[in-house]
């Protein structure tokens, strides 16, 4: 499994950005754009799958063990991003 290492630059206040550093984090991971909802759903090997579920940056995380969290807009990203590759983690052990 390859290191990652992750430097997330917090927006400006006022400034919003999505969950784009969590797409580009997991992507980095080896996750995969969704060809239907590329921007919005990322799919990893392992069969585990996150999405952004609405405009206001709520997400969730379908995981491989059947568990699926939430993630509500304010959670920070580094949180979302080390859940998803715990999921995937998890799965491989």
């Amino acid at each position: 499994m390859n290191d990652l290492h992750l430097i997330i630059t917090p927006p400006e206040p006022g400034d919003w950005h999505g969950r784009l550093d969590v797409f580009e984090a997991l992507e980095e991971a080896g996750w995969v754009a969704d060809e239907e909802f590329p921007l919005s759903i990322l799919r990893h090997p392992s069969g585990a799958v996150w999405s952004v579920t609405n405009e206001s940056g709520d997400s969730g995380l379908m995981c491989p063990n059947g568990a699926n969290p939430d993630f509500p807009s304010d959670t920070p990203s580094v949180v979302v991003i080390a859940a998803c590759l715990a999921a995937v983690a998890i799965a491989a052990s």
